[in-house]
């Protein structure tokens, strides 16, 4: 075995293990750390350990790991431009025993990306990320990344209610090669303002990502003004948008008005699926909708025709999705109603989430199933 990079700490080892096996080389990795002081000689020495491959591999590898390093310095230098369009929050799948399925999800992001969508959001509310391990999170994020090869922006969810664990997660983001990082407000007690602006001012300061300001209050407690939002944006220019969740097309518009004055290249994103046209109107960007992970078309079909300036043709796609939130209605989190919506449709085998999250009632799917027929997804 020969020795082809010398990783500086165990994230960028584990990624380039991933890259180089998905070519088809074995990887062994050799860390040069001693239990307990890891950290220590890590700082210390600025190395973490080598990647060995079989011998008659060793150049095909070093050009491999050569071309990936260059390509990831040359996207750091140049940002990508605004945000926009379909940008999913995609699910997280497991198996039934509520295992990563990775198979299951590389499947699931290819065919969103077949279907046209603008780009994707890992680990958000629907991607279950309260109910994954740290290393999970970190597993998930190296999966989308390395599936999604760059083909559009990936942003990957580093919300936390503690602001360190936060610009941990933003700072792996960084390491693995993800457009951006997306993050809601800290949460369980409720912060003041200057709170929420210490929280993504610190994600800002760590990260040469863009960062997006997650607003949503019916899960956090509390909105996060316009007002606040400008004044992140004016003050730090990594802080790049904002997911708006909320039932009020009126906090969008005021959110535009706020902080497109001070940054014009702000992107602003609504959460709520309904909400996609009237946010295009008012010169926002797109929208992050759950329901794309089964109904992508209408949805990449609206942004089309709304950017386009086919304004008609939008509102009659939009008016043929009004019974949207009606899907909703179960007494259960959005990402279950997702996951049992695409079992109908036919997309995955069964529905697995995690306690405490649970599978809808007989009589929830049925009412599901009638939505989805309304909708055109089940024929």
């Amino acid at each position: 075995m020969k020795a082809v990079h010398t990783a500086g700490d165990e994230v960028e080892a584990v990624m380039l293990q991933g890259v180089l096996e998905e070519a088809g080389i074995p990887v062994l990795l050799r860390s040069r750390q001693i239990p307990g002081y890891g950290e220590v000689l890590e700082r210390a020495t600025g190395v973490w350990g080598d990647l060995l491959v079989p011998d008659d591999r060793a150049a095909e590898a070093r050009a491999i790991v050569a071309e990936y390093l260059s390509s990831a310095r040359a996207g750091r230098r140049e940002p990508p431009g605004r945000l926009a369009g379909i940008v999913v929050p995609i699910v997280t799948l497991f198996d039934e025993q509520g295992r990563l399925d990775e198979a299951a999800n590389v499947r699931h992001i290819e065919w969103l990306l077949a279907h046209g969508v603008h780009g994707l959001v890992a680990l958000g509310t629907t991607g279950e990320f309260t109910s994954l391990s740290r290393e999970e999170r970190r597993t998930f994020a190296e999966l989308v990344v390395r599936t999604v090869r760059g083909r559009v922006p990936v942003l990957i969810g580093c919300s936390s209610p503690w602001t360190d664990e936060a610009v941990g997660y933003a700072e792996h983001a960084e390491a693995i090669g993800a457009a951006g990082v997306l993050a809601v407000l800290p949460y369980y007690w409720i912060p003041p303002d200057r709170s929420v602006y210490e929280h993504f001012r610190l994600l800002a300061v760590s990260t040469r990502l863009p960062v997006y300001i997650y607003n949503f209050p019916a899960l956090t407690g509390r909105s996060i003004p316009p007002a606040l939002v400008a004044r992140l944006a004016a003050d730090h220019a990594t802080i790049a948008g904002l997911k708006d969740t909320v039932d009020s097309i009126a906090h969008i518009q005021e959110t535009l008005a706020c902080v497109r004055a001070v940054r014009p290249d702000f992107t602003v994103l609504c959460g709520m699926d309904y909400h996609l046209l009237n946010t295009l109107l008012l010169g926002g960007d797109g929208g992050v909708p759950g329901t794309a992970n089964f109904l992508p078309d209408p949805l990449v079909r609206i942004y089309a025709a709304a950017t386009g300036g086919r304004t008609d043709e939008a509102a009659e796609q939009a008016r043929a999705l009004a019974s949207l939130p009606q899907l909703f209605r179960a007494d259960a989190p959005a990402f279950v109603v997702i996951k049992e919506a695409m079992v109908m449709a036919g997309l995955i085998p069964h529905a697995t989430t995690r306690p405490p999250a649970l599978p809808l009632t007989e009589d929830e799917r049925r009412d599901l199933r009638h939505g989805l027929e309304a909708l055109g997804v089940l024929r």
